[in-house]
């Protein structure tokens, strides 16, 4: 039986690397991409051939949204396929609204909501060859695009950010509604507050690391989102499509009682 092949988007580090890795043992062959960090992403590479999976590994700076078909279909031309696209490579910039600029407007919305855009769009070729006209896919295919709590949460602190996850979380609905009946469903992963690089944080972080605000008390370990992106991947998700799927410790359920806390930082630091 042939493998199920994968790419990750932003697979080099934190959320990416684990979900790379979770796919991996769970017997994908898997593509990555990364901006900065070569080494990093060599890493990640090496341990899902410790694996015993293959690993292909692309530069590519969403920044650049128009670089993202070229890259995705050498991808899927060298995993000899496409299964599942996960999008996860993101950006934050922490710009109240007072503050935004433009230029830093155009970027985040390139790398984080057109960038994501045209890497999902290409692998709609590499999913479905027969395009939208075409026969249902004769296995399961996944689109799932990790966006964050701020998909339906504000975040003062990080307006265009918070602006951006809401757009991918509207896509996720239409993709869902276009592309469920063709056997190819579209969900979206909303993470709270990981132990990231892009949260200045590393799992080893986590112990020490007191959150209130979170009912469990803790942030996130990056495996615990692959987890759920390894289910939403497998054959056993069929009847998953056009949700959000919030791994965030409980912070959405107590969105209310953080609110006073996210309008006293707020104004603290206003």
């Amino acid at each position: 039986m042939n493998s199920r092949k994968a790419i990750i988007t932003g697979g080099s580090t934190g959320i990416g690397r684990s979900t790379a890795i979770c796919l991996a043992r769970a017997g994908y062959d898997v593509a990555i991409t990364y901006v900065t960090g070569d080494d990093e992403a060599k890493q990640t590479a090496a341990e899902i051939e410790s694996l015993g999976r293959r690993c292909i590994v692309k530069q590519l700076d969403l920044s650049d949204p128009e670089s993202a078909n070229p890259c995705v279909d050498e991808m899927a031309d060298e995993l000899g396929g496409l299964d599942v696209m996960v999008s996860n490579a993101g950006m934050m910039v922490r710009q109240k609204m007072p503050n935004l600029d433009l230029e830093t407007a155009y970027k985040i919305f390139n790398v984080n909501a057109f960038g994501a855009m045209m890497a999902i769009q290409r692998s709609i070729k590499h999913l479905l060859p027969g395009g939208l006209e075409g026969p249902p896919r004769e296995t399961p295919g996944r689109i799932i695009v990790v966006t964050s709590v701020h998909e339906v949460i504000a975040n003062p602190s990080d307006t265009l950010y918070t602006m951006t996850k809401h757009a991918l979380g509207g896509m996720v609905k239409c993709l869902a509604l276009d592309l469920s009946p063709l056997n190819v469903t579209v969900n979206s992963v909303a993470p709270g507050e990981i132990a990231t690089p892009m949260n200045d944080m590393g799992p080893e972080d986590i112990a020490s690391s007191k959150r209130p605000a979170i009912p469990v008390r803790r942030p996130g370990y990056p495996d615990e989102v692959g987890a759920v992106i390894e289910f939403l991947a497998s054959e056993k998700s069929g009847f998953v499509t056009g949700a959000r799927w919030t791994v965030d410790g409980g912070f959405e359920a107590a969105a209310p009682m953080a609110a006073s806390g996210y309008r006293e930082a707020y104004l603290k630091n206003s």
